[in-house]
This record gives C-alpha cells, sequence and structure tokens, in this order.
C-alpha cells in the first residue's frame, strides 16, 4: 500500500506536468512572426514638407545608415485665362537610397515646391513676366538630401519635378480649340520626359529632359526656329519657358533636378490671327549617389508639393 507522503508526492507531480505541458497533450507552438514582432524595434522617422526654404536632420546617436525616399513636386499648368487649352503639367519622380551616416552628422533638406508655389528648389518659368493671357507654367521644384554641406555638389538622393505647361494660342476667340499648349514632362528617373508640342499652327516645341550628365535642350519656337526657343536647362534647374514671339503662347519652364529639364519653345504668331501654343517644359532628372544601397527611382509619380521621409 503506497504511502501517504508518496500520494501526495504523485499528485503534485501530475499537477506540475499538467501546467507546463497538459497530461494529455502537447504545448501549443508560438508564432514566430509574434516574437519577431516582439522583439524588434519599430522603425523610426521623420518627414519633411514643403516650407520654401531650407531645412535639417541631425542623425541620432547610435544611428549609421539612413533609408531616404524623395518626392519632387509637380510643374503647373498653362494659363489662367485658357484652362481648359493650356497645357497640363508633368508630374513629380520618386528616388530612394539607404546611405551611410554618422551619428550626430547633419543632413540637408530641400524640399521642392509646385508649379503653383513657384518652383522652390529649381522649377524655373520667367519669373517677374507680367501674364495675363496664353501663359506658361512653372517647372516644379526637386527634392533633395545634402551630406556634407549645403551646395549642389553635396547631393546625394534626388528626385526632380516635372517640367510646367504651356500656354494656348488663344486670345479670346471662339476657335481656341484648336490650339492647345503642350504638356510639361515628368521629372525622371535618371532622364527627365519631354515637354510636348503645342497642338496648333506655328506651336512651339516642348523642351527636353534633363539627364544625369547635362541639361535639357530648350524647346524651338513656332515657325520662327532658334529666335523663339526656350532656355537650356543647367545643373540643379530647369530652363524658362520663352514668353512667346509677337504675342504667341507662352513656353512652359524646365523641371528642377541633378540637371534641369529646358524650356518650351514660345509660339508664333503669323498671318490672319494666327496664334500658335508654347510647348512644354521638359523634366529633371533624378540621382541617388553611387554609394547608396536600395536604389530605386521612378518617374512622373507625384503630381503636387513635395515631400522627403528619412527612416532609421
Amino acid at each position: 500500500m503506497r504511502s501517504p507522503e508518496l500520494s501526495r508526492f504523485a499528485l503534485c507531480a501530475c499537477v506540475a506536468t499538467a501546467m507546463l505541458a497538459g497530461c494529455a497533450g502537447s504545448q501549443p507552438q508560438i508564432d514566430a512572426n509574434v516574437v519577431s514582432a516582439v522583439t524588434q524595434a519599430p522603425a523610426r522617422q521623420r518627414t519633411f514638407y514643403y516650407t520654401g526654404g531650407k531645412q535639417t536632420f541631425d542623425v541620432p546617436t547610435g544611428v549609421t545608415q539612413v533609408t531616404i525616399v524623395a518626392k519632387g513636386a509637380a510643374g503647373s499648368n498653362g494659363g489662367p485665362d485658357s484652362q481648359t487649352s493650356a497645357g497640363n503639367g508633368g508630374e513629380g519622380g520618386y528616388a530612394e537610397g539607404t546611405i551611410p551616416v554618422t551619428p550626430g552628422e547633419s543632413l540637408t533638406i530641400f524640399v521642392g515646391g509646385s508649379g503653383m508655389r513657384g518652383g522652390f528648389n529649381g522649377g524655373e518659368g520667367r519669373k517677374g513676366i507680367a501674364c495675363r493671357r496664353q501663359c506658361f507654367g512653372f517647372g516644379g521644384g526637386a527634392s533633395d538630401v545634402r551630406q556634407g554641406g549645403d551646395r549642389l555638389a553635396d547631393r546625394v538622393v534626388l528626385a526632380a519635378g516635372g517640367g510646367g505647361g504651356a500656354g494656348d494660342g488663344c486670345i479670346g476667340f471662339p476657335s481656341c480649340f484648336i490650339t492647345r499648349g503642350g504638356n510639361g514632362g515628368g521629372g525622371g528617373g535618371d532622364m527627365g520626359g519631354s515637354g510636348g508640342a503645342g497642338y496648333s499652327k506655328l506651336a512651339g516645341s516642348g523642351g527636353a529632359g534633363g539627364t544625369q550628365g547635362e541639361g535639357g535642350k530648350g524647346g524651338a519656337g513656332g515657325g520662327r526656329g532658334g529666335a523663339c526657343r526656350g532656355s537650356n536647362g543647367r545643373r540643379g534647374a530647369g530652363g524658362a519657358g520663352h514668353f512667346g514671339c509677337r504675342d504667341g503662347g507662352f513656353g512652359g519652364g524646365g523641371g528642377g533636378g541633378y540637371y534641369g529639364g529646358g524650356g518650351g519653345g514660345g509660339g508664333s504668331v503669323g498671318r490672319f490671327s494666327q496664334y500658335g501654343a508654347g510647348g512644354g517644359g521638359g523634366g529633371g532628372a533624378s540621382f541617388v549617389e553611387s554609394t547608396a544601397t536600395h536604389v530605386r527611382m521612378i518617374a512622373s509619380v507625384h503630381k503636387s508639393d513635395a515631400l522627403i521621409t528619412i527612416s532609421w
């Protein structure tokens, strides 16, 4: 016969075993995803929006790399009087990359303004021109992060801006439907999109997209060749659209970028009140430095103001 002490020991052993594994079953598996979610630290990030000026990001203690997502600004439509027949602005580009950083260093941030805001950070039009009809759109500004300074040479991740839409050749006549301004080209990839030619006789040609090696060429003028050509894009900025030949439609401004897009050519005026429309501005080129990893660049994805997000 079993002693009371031995019986109590057996009962306690059975209870302990049941608590750990169940007397008649096995302990359920713990989901690996649950463990991962508990043990991994959540990603941290900060988003910068358009302010019209320079911004900064100080790298936190212990952080040795950051992932940057940048979206360039869109160009604005031509106008303002004949919106239905003015060219549309091009969309901004997208750029992403992971770069090495040093804890405590300061990165400089420039978030591009849309063409409607004047194209801060490289978007171009014809600033200072009084424009009441047959007008142009401004190119959108680029969004970029700079490391080691705030010069153009310090840019490490950049998303380009789209080109501005062109003005039409209409001055109030009922036949506006036959003269439409060219659309702006989209911000790149490694090359910006070209602006569209105006839709009419004597219309200006669109500006070419910028590349990572040179600015886009300005579009030719309608019926007058080089006399009404838009300006070439340059490093960091789009070219100005031509302000029309003898009252023709204005060319759109080039988008900002690593190199900016060319400005659209101006429309020309011919016999019997033929008013040519302008050509759209070219988009700029995006850029990510060669030491970056997880690089991605996409053309023509962003329709308004830009932004930059830094994650670590």
